[in-house]
C-alpha cells in the first residue's frame, strides 16, 4: 500500500477557535505556514531541521525552537485552534525559526521531503483511535516507521510518546523487529529534550490516570 492511499489518521472536527487564535491565523499565516506544494529543502538549509508531528497547542514546538535558536524547527498540525495557538506565542516571543505544516504529514514526508532530511523527528499523543475497528488509522504502522527511518538523517532521532498503553504496546513490536533503529533511554538525549515542559495534553493524561508511554529510537547509520 503507498503511503498515500492509507487511511487518514485525523478526521477533522469543527472546534472552537478562540478570538486570539483567529486573529494570529488571519495576520500571522503568511509569514508562517508552509506551502504544502513545495519542497522543504530550501528552508533554513544550513541546520539540522526538527519536525514535531501533531503539535497540539505547541508548547513542545516554541521550546525546542527557543532552545536551538539556530535550527529550523517544522511544525505538523492540521487543526486551526492549535495552529492558532502556536502562532500568537511565535509572534508574542519573537520566534523566527519555526514553520508550520497544516497538511496531512504522510504524503508529504514522501513527496516533499529529501531523504537524510531531520536531524529529530517528534510524535507526542498522536490520536490513537481506540476502538479495534479504527487501529488501521493509526499513523504508525511499519510503511510509516519506514518513511520516518528514510526522512532522519543517520544518527537521527524519532521521539514517540502516547498515554495509550496498545499503542504503546504496537509500536514497540513493530520496532522490535526493525533492525534500522536502536533504542536510547531518556538520558541519553540532550538536556533540552530532558527538560521540555509538560503540555496541556499530558497534564489531562495525567488526571485521567492515563500512564505516560515513550519510545526513543536513534536512526542506525
Amino acid at each position: 500500500m503507498q503511503i498515500q492511499d492509507r487511511l487518514k489518521s485525523f478526521v477533522l472536527r469543527k472546534g472552537r477557535i478562540t478570538s486570539n487564535q483567529k486573529r494570529a491565523i488571519d495576520t500571522l499565516w503568511d509569514k508562517y505556514i508552509l506551502d504544502s506544494n513545495k519542497e522543504v529543502k530550501n528552508i533554513y538549509p544550513d541546520t539540522d531541521p526538527i519536525l514535531d508531528i501533531g503539535f497540539g497547542a505547541g508548547e513542545t514546538t516554541s521550546f525546542i525552537a527557543k532552545a536551538k535558536p539556530d535550527t529550523f524547527v517544522l511544525g505538523a498540525e492540521v487543526y486551526l485552534s492549535g495552529i492558532g495557538s502556536l502562532l500568537s506565542k511565535a509572534n508574542d516571543e519573537q520566534i523566527d525559526n519555526i514553520r508550520i505544516l497544516n497538511s496531512d504529514i504522510a504524503p508529504f514526508l514522501e513527496d516533499k521531503v529529501s531523504d537524510n532530511f531531520f536531524e529529530m523527528i517528534l510524535m507526542f499523543y498522536p490520536d490513537p483511535w481506540p476502538k479495534r475497528k479504527h487501529h488501521k488509522r493509526r499513523l504508525i504502522n511499519n510503511d510509516f516507521i519506514n518513511l520516518l527511518n528514510r526522512k532522519i538523517k543517520p544518527k537521527g532521532i524519532f521521539y514517540f510518546k502516547t498515554d495509550w498503553d496498545h499503542y504503546y504496546q504496537e509500536v514497540k513490536k513493530i520496532i522490535a523487529k526493525d533492525k534500522k533503529w536502536s533504542v536510547l533511554e531518556k538520558q541519553d538525549l540532550e538536556n533540552y529534550l530532558i527538560d521540555l515542559p509538560q503540555t496541556s495534553f499530558e497534564r489531562k493524561a495525567l488526571l485521567a490516570k492515563r500512564e505516560l508511554n515513550e519510545i526513543i529510537l536513534q536512526r542506525i547509520s
